[in-house]
């Protein structure tokens, strides 16, 4: 069974929509690039369910996609396509272009920073460049909380005017640092070329579109949870951060796609779950039916942690643009959801 086909996720997703006004997207070409990670698939299914637009989704494994979301349709198509590398396929005109193509596991940021950098910088100069000869209307650059960096002395919530020091000596920068340099490409493209593109920063994001080994610390507590292990902590988990269920997330998007300001960018976060790494854990753990243990992290999972100790965005301009989380209670949403999955499979 596809995740479509699960009727908890099938009713976010159409809880989503009750609160976006899509009528721009209404007969165009969408370009989603990431396709098969966990925001841009999402995304993907959310731009399905609404129905009224042709989707391009890219992403570097097509069978992977084709496994996901079924075969191709008149509505629907694949492209195979490292964003890192030139766009030459004949995909044709696109309206919107959606840039979600990067690393988010820390253990793969680890071992590929190099990678992860050039997704973000070389990835958004080559969907910019494709855009801009394609007919392209807007570019949404997927950005991330973290490109905020160490926040100020007070410990005050993300704006998004502000900018805070990054440690630049160690592999982990290639995340923040390739967000904030794709970020500055974006505004260079628009004040030189004419273009039109916005941003948005995600918080942590969790949800059932994960991938089977992702390792961020909430993916792995979610998983155990559904599969009723033990979730292991491999630190104290003091660290306070936003978080957004994965479906509001992409609402998110889709309401600044159609409704955001040309050049500006915009934190994604839900307030209901602004809680430290300990507590999303016991409330996962709560769902699950399972306790909370610890364990020492291994070098390389040690290696793809942020030493940032406060990460909470404050959300109010993308608020302002009439965004509201619409799924009650997910995290135990998402553990019930994963398990209806596993039972389903095969």
């Amino acid at each position: 069974m596809r995740l479509v086909e699960n009727q908890r996720y099938a009713a976010s997703l159409a809880r989503a929509l009750s609160g976006l006004e899509l009528s721009p997207l209404q007969g165009r070409r969408v370009l989603v690039a990431g396709a098969a990670g966990m925001l841009g698939s999402c995304v993907v299914d959310l731009l399905r369910s609404y129905g009224q637009c042709e989707i391009i989704a890219m992403g570097r494994n097509a069978s992977a996609l084709e496994e996901r979301f079924g075969p191709a349709d008149d509505t629907y198509s694949f492209c195979r396509q490292d964003v890192s590398e030139p766009v030459t396929q004949g995909l044709g005109d696109v309206d919107y272009i959606i840039h979600a193509a990067s690393n988010a596991d820390p253990v793969r940021m680890a071992k590929d920073p190099a990678g992860t950098l050039m997704a973000n910088v070389q990835g958004t100069k080559n969907l910019l460049d494709y855009g801009l000869s394609h007919g392209m209307r807007r570019f949404l650059f997927v950005s991330s909380g973290e490109a905020y960096g160490r926040p100020n002395a007070n410990m005050d919530d993300f704006t998004e005017d502000y900018c805070g020091p990054l440690d630049l000596s160690g592999p982990r920068s290639c995340y923040p640092e390739g967000k904030r340099a794709a970020e500055v490409l974006c505004q260079s493209y628009i004040s030189q070329f004419g273009a039109d593109a916005a941003v948005v920063r995600p918080c942590h994001l969790f949800g059932p579109t994960m991938a089977r080994g992702d390792s961020r610390a909430v993916s792995e507590f979610l998983r155990s949870a559904a599969e009723g292990r033990d979730i292991v902590m491999k630190s104290a988990g003091l660290m306070e951060r936003s978080h957004c269920y994965v479906v509001d997330a992409a609402q998110a998007l889709l309401a600044v796609l159609t409704q955001g300001e040309r050049g500006r960018g915009y934190n994604v976060a839900d307030r209901r779950y602004q809680m430290r790494i300990c507590d999303f854990a016991r409330r996962a753990a709560q769902a699950g039916g399972c306790q909370v243990i610890f364990k020492e992290p291994s070098e390389l999972e040690r290696a793809g942690y942020s030493k940032v100790s406060r990460a909470v965005l404050d959300a109010s301009r993308l608020e302002a643009l009439g965004w509201r989380p619409q799924t009650e209670e997910a995290i135990t949403q998402t553990v019930a959801i994963l398990r209806e999955s596993k039972r389903s499979e095969p």
